[in-house]
């Protein structure tokens, strides 16, 4: 448990030598989806008690469309590290990327575990832990994606993904229109 405690401080403190740490645990393949799929799981869990507690549990999607979702969007991420930053030079893998995804979700389910206790605390506190949970994820996710591909500048890395992050939503955006799937909110536009 230690070493679990001491690899999310590093992972929040210096991401990218947290990154190269969790690298060189080098597990299995199973392992590394096995890690993905359960802080999914516990990321859910932990996102729908934050409504639950705030009296809003009418807001909330059905859970099992949730996590499908979670999973779907963490498998483009995945994708989206591994390629993009291989287009850019980089030297990492898919099965390395699944890994620090997995990571990033462990860290995440900590940031949520801290914003729901700072809840139950303080409840004004829920906005600027949100913004400073949001915040630290970029930060570690930047970090991983240096550690991941070696790159040097995480401005670069943070621009980069920025930008993939643009037009990554612009294509997907074309498509579900092109497919037809509207919101609700502009079907009458």
């Amino acid at each position: 448990m230690n070493d679990l405690v001491a690899l999310i401080r590093l992972a929040l403190v210096d991401p990218v030598a947290g990154g190269r740490r969790i690298l060189s645990l080098n597990p299995s393949m199973a392992v590394r989806w096995m890690l993905l799929g359960a802080a999914i799981l516990v990321s859910v869990v932990l996102l729908y008690l934050v409504p639950l507690l705030m009296g809003d549990a009418g807001l909330l999607p059905s859970p099992f469309a949730f996590a499908a979702t979670q999973g779907v969007m963490n498998l483009v991420v995945i994708a989206l590290m591994t390629f993009v930053g291989r287009a850019f030079g980089g030297q990492g893998s898919f099965p390395d990327a699944v890994w620090l995804v997995g990571w990033m979700q462990v860290v995440t389910a900590v940031l949520l575990v801290a914003q729901i206790a700072a809840l139950l605390v303080l409840p004004i506190l829920n906005i600027p832990m949100g913004v400073a949970s949001v915040a630290l994820s970029i930060w570690v996710l930047v970090g991983f994606v240096c550690a991941l591909h070696g790159f040097a500048s995480r401005v670069a890395v943070l621009l980069g993904g920025f930008l993939t992050f643009i037009v990554v939503s612009f294509v997907l955006s074309m498509i579900l229109l092109f497919l037809g799937i509207v919101p609700s909110e502009i079907s009458n536009v």
